[in-house]
């Protein structure tokens, strides 16, 4: 494993991070999906035995934090930097903040955590801060020693970023950023706003939810060319990403230790080495490819469901997307399996809840439209 600097929280942490959102899951007998636990804590656990040091959860992650507590018992609670996030939109007064910390440390089982979010800010959300007066209490909780660092994550325009960083003093910041958003959210301008304020920076999606390692269609590959054969389509993936030293901690999850597998064969052997200008050109190449395909940039992160109607929002995008990025038309598995369940676009009802909690800003309701009627074709 590969180790770097983490500002003024460590001289030492794995250039590789594992996001614990999508840990190992079994569907249920209603049908419905619950996190693993055994496969959960025995892949956290092989992580760090592998040399991963960087282990990131959130309250909004279902049990995930329930499954990294378990997981951190038996001595490896201190071998890592435990990150984890409050949702500022659980709260309704300044003393919920605390109810939930309470609540998270008891499901990590732990008495402090090393970096605690705040998270998904947006321009939204950030309202939300000086309400709860979310500052004075992530400062309280500094000087009790119940956290170590403070942070925020944020999917926002660069404009959003320069505000929050102006209102307090961040120990760290996460945003998502992979050779596809290099221009999208905060960017790279972004990233190098926040090196130049000496503010270590992580960056989550590097895979775009998975979008740029599986079943990548022909053109992207094609964009590539000879670009590095002997690499997957998720090392080039990360190599855009570990090639920049403005990154310091590259968050992925993993779902099977398969994919854990592959990730640290990918970080064991990957060092810094600046991309050529003709090396950026083959990802530029690429980056075209992808939009000249992609309809929704949904990352299926999830946060949009439950919807009070029923409709699956997530799924619904994926199966839009893969039927103009595949060529692969999913148009009869909607109508089989959406519509029969009640989950099809055709049951929104434009309450609007989805869209304010959507980190890619998407046009929720007007796509679902969209993707609706390209679905029913």
């Amino acid at each position: 494993m590969q180790y770097g600097k983490l500002g003024k929280i460590t001289d030492k942490v794995s250039r590789f991070g594992l996001g614990c959102m999508r840990l190992p899951q079994v569907t249920l007998a209603d049908g419905k999906k619950d996190y693993d636990d055994a496969a959960g804590i025995e892949l956290v656990r092989s992580a760090i035995d592998r040399g991963v040091n960087y282990i990131d959860t959130a309250y909004a992650y279902g049990r995930s934090e329930e499954v990294v507590g378990k997981a951190l018992l038996d001595g490896y609670r201190e071998k890592v930097i435990l990150v984890t996030k409050i949702p500022l939109s659980e709260a309704k007064n300044h003393e919920d903040l605390y109810r939930i910390f309470d609540e998270q440390c008891a499901r990590l089982q732990t008495d402090y955590i090393d970096v605690y979010h705040l998270h998904n800010m947006n321009h939204g959300s950030w309202p939300k801060v000086a309400e709860l007066d979310a500052l004075r209490f992530l400062d309280d909780l500094k000087a009790k020693g119940k956290i170590k660092h403070a942070s925020f994550s944020c999917h926002e325009r660069l404009e959003f970023l320069e505000t929050a960083l102006d209102a307090y003093d961040w120990d760290l910041v996460m945003v998502q950023y992979n050779y596809l958003d290099k221009f999208n959210q905060v960017g790279r301008k972004g990233v190098e706003l926040l090196h130049s304020r000496g503010i270590p920076m992580v960056a989550m999606e590097p895979l775009h939810g998975g979008l740029l390692a599986q079943d990548v269609p022909e053109s992207i590959q094609a964009a590539f060319g000879d670009f590095h054969p002997e690499m997957n389509q998720a090392e080039k993936a990360f190599l855009w990403l570990y090639s920049q030293p403005e990154v310091s901690v590259i968050l992925s999850g993993s779902s099977s230790m398969e994919q854990l597998d592959d990730s640290l064969r990918i970080f064991e052997k990957a060092q810094f080495k600046p991309l050529t200008a003709a090396e950026e050109a083959v990802y530029d190449n690429a980056r075209a490819a992808w939009e000249a395909m992609v309809k929704v940039p949904c990352t299926a992160c999830a946060y949009c469901v439950p919807c009070p109607m029923g409709v699956n929002i997530p799924e619904i995008f994926r199966m839009y997307n893969e039927t103009a990025r595949l060529k692969n038309p999913q148009r009869w598995l909607y109508s089989s399996i959406l519509k029969n369940a009640g989950e099809d676009a055709s049951k929104c009802v434009r309450c609007g809840q989805c869209q304010p909690k959507c980190p890619q800003s998407i046009a929720i309701m007007d796509m679902l439209a969209e993707a609706h009627a390209d679905l029913t074709k």
